[in-house]
Parts: structure tokens; sequence; C-alpha cells
């Protein structure tokens, strides 16, 4: 059975690739829907990025039907593998946006060419971070991830889907 999110035991939820838009990932030419190891990942169906010299991959969370505590800050994660013959991830900064209902925004810009290094493995790629203290809990969590400002060439990676999970806060005794 393929869903698109749940909620694990920790209270991290995980949004499914298929659940997230991204724009021309319905022409192979570009991206493909993959199977994925059942052994290494907790989604079936996974997006492989083919080649695009501009890249949009973005997604919301209704507050109503995902339940967050306001009390708490949450982060955001894209999980993501590379490819050993990923490129052009050296020249392409990634940006990084989240908007909560009330109008806040964060943007914040990557490269990403330190994970090619790791290619075996799935990374947790940082996205943002939100709270909703001030919101009424109606509305949307919008994030994404893109680039389209350069226009190299960029592909070899597969996305699983999006973390988001509470911000784990470190106490400071002094």
């Amino acid at each position: 059975m393929q869903y698109e999110y749940f909620k694990n035991e920790n209270g991290v939820y995980h949004i499914s690739a298929k659940a997230l838009r991204i724009v021309w990932g319905n022409d192979p030419r570009f991206w493909e829907w993959i199977k994925l190891s059942k052994d290494e990942s907790c989604f079936e169906i996974g997006a492989e990025l083919i080649q695009v010299n501009w890249m949009e991959v973005t997604g919301s969370l209704n507050l109503e039907k995902f339940q967050l505590d306001p009390l708490k800050t949450y982060e955001i994660f894209y999980v993501i593998k590379f490819n050993a013959d990923a490129f052009g991830w050296r020249s392409s900064p990634i940006t990084f946006e989240v908007s909560t209902p009330e109008g806040k925004k964060s943007r914040n810009e990557r490269y990403l060419e330190y994970y090619t290094k790791e290619n075996k493995n799935w990374n947790e790629i940082y996205g943002g971070e939100f709270s909703l203290a001030s919101s009424n809990l109606m509305g949307k969590i919008e994030f994404g991830m893109k680039e389209v400002k350069t226009e190299w060439w960029k592909g070899g990676i597969v996305l699983e889907g999006v973390k988001i999970r509470p911000k784990l806060l470190i106490a400071n005794h002094n």
C-alpha cells in the first residue's frame, strides 16, 4: 500500500515525494518515478532527477490535517540520495523557503556538492524551520527547494520526500 505521509512515534511527519509538487515531475526526460528499497526507505516510490537546468519542488502542510503542537518549533528536512554520477551541484546554490499562514517567510541558500560524496546514504538536508505560536492553526505551511537562477544542468539525485520534526532545543546550563 502506498501512502503519501505518516507520523511516527517520535512525532516526525514523513511526506512522500509523490505528495510534493515537482515541476516537470511527470516528464521522464527530467524526472522519473522509481521504486525504493524497503530496507532503506519508508516509502515505496521516490523521484529521481535525470536532468534539469532549473528545479522546483514544493509542498504544503494543511494545519487542520497535520496536528502540530503550537508550542514547538519544527524543522523541515529533504531526504535525498545522490547517485554516483550526480552532476551540477557545485555551481548551483539551492534555495530553501518556508512560509507560514501569517506571512512569516524564511529563505536560505546552500550548495549541495558536499552531499555528493555520500552517494550511498540518504541525507537529511535542512530546509528551514517554522513555529506556530502566533498562529490560529488554520491555513498552510508552504515549503520548497528550488534553483532557478542559473542555467547549469544538474541531475543524479533521488528524492524520497520530506521530514517535518520538532526542533530539539539544547538547554544552556550556566
